[in-house]
């Protein structure tokens, strides 16, 4: 399979989990437990990706030097989350800081983050798969939570729907641009985003889905296990 093939696998993959996520609230309603199980085991995916994946690899073309590419995704994430996009409440009353149009943008701009990882990854062939699956299996809660916030907001549903399908697209469209920048790189270059985005997939994991993973106590022993299933997962692909 050539690395556009594996693009559009992903890109394909990312928009059917995203509007699933998203529109499924509009039929029947998710439960807080289930959502927390599913951002338990996408971190843990996050996690596994980055620590057995990524980082290796960028060691390769980096050396001592892997770490400071990884603090720039990281803090890139940290400062874009506390100070520009929506940071989710260590409080289990409330959601999200921000609301309605506020929410969708900064969901929106994660989303073209995780587009740029996700072109990153598809540039190294032997770290699509492992790439792919981090990014597809948090889109789900992303979109459920997103959907969440608007019919709070009391949206009008066919706007929604509209909203979701853009946000859906958002990561295809990082990628793309991403690919099609990094496919033209060789070397430390390739490497040095490679490192970056793990730092994003550190930062997104510990900074923004752990917190509400652990958000209630209720189900805490579930969830932790969900974690370790998805950094196993992880492990087999080695």
């Amino acid at each position: 399979m050539s690395d556009l093939q594996r693009l559009a696998v992903a890109a394909a993959l990312v928009v059917v989990l995203t509007l699933a996520g998203g529109l499924l609230p509009l039929v029947r309603s998710w439960s807080r437990k289930t959502v927390r199980l599913l951002l338990a085991f996408g971190t843990g995916v996050l996690l596994g990706a980055a620590f057995f994946h990524m980082i290796p690899e960028a060691v390769q073309g980096l050396g001592e030097g892997v770490g400071g590419a990884v603090l720039v995704g990281f803090l890139l994430i940290y400062v874009l989350e506390r100070f520009v996009m929506l940071h989710p409440c260590e409080e289990e009353e409330c959601a999200f800081h921000h609301m309605g149009l506020a929410a969708f943008c900064g969901i929106t701009l994660h989303a073209l983050i995780d587009g740029v990882a996700l072109g990153a990854g598809i540039s190294i062939p032997h770290l699509s798969t492992a790439v792919t699956l981090a990014i597809v299996l948090h889109k789900l809660p992303s979109s459920l939570a997103l959907t969440g916030i608007l019919l709070h907001c009391e949206y009008p549903r066919r706007r929604i729907v509209a909203m979701i399908g853009f946000f859906a697209l958002a990561t295809p469209l990082g990628a793309v641009i991403s690919f099609s920048v990094l496919s033209d790189l060789t070397g430390s270059m390739l490497h040095a985003a490679i490192g970056f985005s793990a730092g994003t997939f550190l930062a997104i994991a510990t900074a923004d889905l752990l917190p509400q993973v652990h958000s209630a106590p209720e189900g805490r022993f579930r969830n932790l296990f969900a974690l370790f299933a998805g950094i196993l997962v992880m492990t087999l692909g080695e």
